[in-house]
């Protein structure tokens, strides 16, 4: 086994997504050290991935995703999960709707995992680009807290 660089062209793929940021320094506060960050959003992404699927009938290869310690279009922390077809076929919309039920799930499941640093059960995902890796299990609990602590704030018509 050996890995090779590869010269191959930039591949875009236009579809709709679903994506929350989380500042640093609210990161940093609940006790997510600068290193960590990157490793606790990746885990955050793929648990998210893992379940959307009970939410928006899908299967997990009909969506992607994508994390980062500063998105160049938010300037923050960020995790996305999009929809892997173009134009989105509507899974990333329906976690949308269904966000704060979705991320409860999503923390359940990694919080209540038995393994002590990540496995495919919580946060490691089979078709990770990265080789899953960075992965933060106890700092995704943490992104997920400070997400469903933010959505429970919003003022909702009723």
């Amino acid at each position: 086994m050996g890995l090779e660089p590869l010269d191959m062209p930039e591949h875009s793929l236009t579809t709709r997504g679903v994506w929350y940021t989380v500042p640093e320094v609210k990161l940093m506060r609940a006790g997510v050290a600068a290193p960590l960050i990157p490793g606790a959003l990746h885990a955050a992404e793929h648990a998210a991935i893992g379940l959307l699927p009970l939410f928006a009938g899908c299967d997990r290869s009909d969506i992607g995703g994508l994390s980062t310690g500063c998105h160049p279009d938010t300037a923050e922390p960020t995790v996305i999960v999009h929809d892997g077809y173009p134009g989105g076929s509507g899974f990333a919309e329906r976690g949308f709707e269904v966000a704060e039920q979705w991320l409860t799930a999503v923390r359940r499941t990694v919080a209540a995992c038995p393994c002590s640093t990540g496995c495919p059960s919580c946060v490691q995902s089979p078709k990770c680009g990265n080789g899953n890796q960075p992965l933060d299990k106890h700092g995704a609990v943490t992104v997920v807290d400070l997400v469903a602590q933010a959505l429970a704030s919003i003022d909702r018509p009723s």
